[in-house]
């Protein structure tokens, strides 16, 4: 078919071929991808479009940047600083309303109707003189909708993880910055109480030289004294020996009347050397002050390495609203973990940790791993006969004692170190072992630290349980009481559940066919837990990781 013109030189063009242009038009404006937010993967709403030219949803990217420490763009990551101002996109908010009273008013095409042609064999297939039927797709079955949804779930979760990780990677460079300023101040305030102590040790040892000074002195003035007098008593003695040759009497009486009289020398002051002289009494009292600072420092210490630990770049979340997060995204997957989160025991068995009836069990550990919880080890409560490793996440016991400073946290006698992490929670971690034996288990931060009691070994009283592991059994430990575990094999990969709210603590061995139960507590925890560990000669534990 050919344009047809008129002697005026106007082209007509026929109306099919008008129609099949606007269609075509149409199909190309009309294409959605290019006018969805890619922060909540639906078609644009009060776009914006920042610095680098991409354009979002305004509440969308307000409240993106509101969660953020660095302001960036959510699709290509680029940076802009300071904050901009963000403004209304209205060629664009006037494109996308256009297309969509467009779609909305377009009127259904009238199509030609169908034609029914018989086929071999008694089917009947629909043809239509415009166009193929078979290119007519039909709704999107359940998988494909579930795959749309786990597609938008996963783009939340890549965002929300490199937002996280442009705030920890923020976080750390501050972290880092406030801590030399911390290190600095300190040296500073250190510096300065050195400086009072110099300046109380001068005073001190200017006081003792110049008492020194002032007793020496009256010592020397009343020894010039006693040395006048003696002399004046030898004089008179030597006048008695002449006047003893005398033949007068009478000079006699007055001689020996005046001798008598005593020695005025200077002043007549009563003074006697004092048999005890010392300066214990000196020494006693800086002493003294040593020991009420020591004291006072002991104490106030305490408080600095409670306020040091208390500073994280990172902390526990509970880990129920991960869990309630990933339930809402519709992924089946994850709907039967409520299981075991949901156990209950006989109110009969509640604080026994023997006839507990099993937990629902998990057919591999990739159960868990909703609730999985990165640890670190505690340096301020590593034994000196422990070395930590890869990040404090690895701990051997050497048998060489270790220089580390003195510290009120620090366990003294049993070879034991506790995590930095309490928890609260749902929470699950796992573990290597090696050497011939360790515990693992969970304690309150109130376990003693100095001395060789039960009150500071891990399991052995009410407020820790432990695993302990060797090379041919297990065993648990709770309150001094210990059950042995029987099982087939020892694994060196071992797991442990947690949920605090239900008071819930179970024991997993991971061998590499499967999972093993070893044992379950339930009980009420009063405080947050902290994973901590016991090593026995030549051990070591590793805190694992999840790839």
């Amino acid at each position: 078919m050919t344009p047809m013109s008129s002697s005026s030189g106007v082209v007509h063009i026929p109306a099919p071929v008008q129609a099949t242009a606007t269609m075509a038009q149409a199909e190309i404006s009309l294409d959605g991808a290019q006018f969805n937010c890619s922060i909540c993967l639906e078609v644009l709403r009060d776009p914006v479009t920042v610095p680098c030219g991409h354009s979002f949803c305004s509440v969308c990217l307000t409240g993106y940047w509101d969660s953020q420490l660095v302001c960036s763009c959510p699709h290509c990551r680029a940076t802009f600083s300071p904050r901009p101002t963000l403004g209304k996109n209205t060629l664009l908010t006037e494109l996308i309303q256009r297309l969509a009273v467009a779609a909305r008013r377009s009127p259904e095409p009238s199509a030609p109707s169908f034609k029914q042609d018989p086929e071999p064999g008694g089917n009947r297939s629909f043809q239509h003189v415009t166009f193929d039927v078979s290119s007519v797709c039909p709704q999107r079955t359940v998988g494909e909708k579930h795959l749309a949804e786990t597609q938008k779930y996963l783009a939340q979760q890549i965002t929300e993880k490199e937002s996280e990780l442009q705030q920890l990677e923020h976080a750390s460079r501050s972290f880092s910055s406030l801590a030399k300023a911390a290190a600095k101040d300190s040296n500073r305030i250190f510096s300065e109480l050195q400086e009072f102590f110099r300046r109380r040790q001068v005073e001190v040892k200017e006081l003792i030289r110049t008492q020194e000074k002032v007793e020496v002195t009256r010592a020397e003035n009343r020894l010039h004294r006693l040395q006048r007098q003696i002399s004046e008593l030898k004089r008179r003695d030597a006048a008695l020996q002449k006047l003893s040759q005398s033949q007068d009497p009478q000079m006699i009486v007055q001689t020996c009347k005046s001798f008598c009289s005593p020695v005025q020398v200077g002043e007549n002051t009563s003074l006697t050397v004092s048999p005890h002289v010392s300066f214990g009494g000196v020494r006693k009292a800086v002493s003294d002050m040593k020991e009420h600072l020591l004291g006072f420092y002991s104490t106030e210490f305490e408080n600095i390495t409670t306020a040091v630990k208390n500073v994280n770049v990172l902390q526990v979340a509970t880990s129920t609203k991960v869990l309630e997060k990933c339930r809402t995204s519709n992924i089946a997957a994850l709907e039967n973990r409520s299981a075991l989160l949901q156990c209950e025991l006989p109110q009969s068995v509640v604080g026994n940790t023997s006839n507990i009836r099993t937990a629902p069990l998990p057919t591999c550990h990739f159960f868990f791993l909703s609730d999985f919880c990165p640890l670190s080890l505690d340096p301020f409560t590593a034994h000196r006969e422990l070395v930590l490793t890869r990040g404090n996440r690895k701990v051997s016991r050497t048998g060489e004692v270790q220089s580390y400073a003195d510290h009120p946290d620090r366990f003294d006698a049993w070879v034991q170190v506790m995590c930095h992490e309490g928890l609260q929670g749902i929470h699950y971690w796992e573990m290597e072992w090696d050497g011939q034996q360790v515990a693992v288990g969970l304690t309150y931060e109130s376990i003693k630290r100095k001395g060789s009691s039960n009150e500071n070994r891990l399991g052995h009283n009410s407020g820790s349980w432990s695993l302990c592991c060797s090379d041919s059994s297990y065993a648990f430990t709770h309150a001094n009481q210990t059950t042995g575990i029987s099982c087939s094999g020892v694994c060196r990969r071992i797991g442990i559940f947690l949920n605090h709210d239900q008071g819930l603590l179970c024991f997993y061995a991971l061998p590499s066919d499967g999972i093993r139960l070893l044992q379950q507590v339930k009980t009420d925890f009063q405080q947050p837990l902290y994973p901590a560990m016991w090593l026995g000669a030549e051990a070591t534990v590793s805190l694992c990781c999840v790839d």
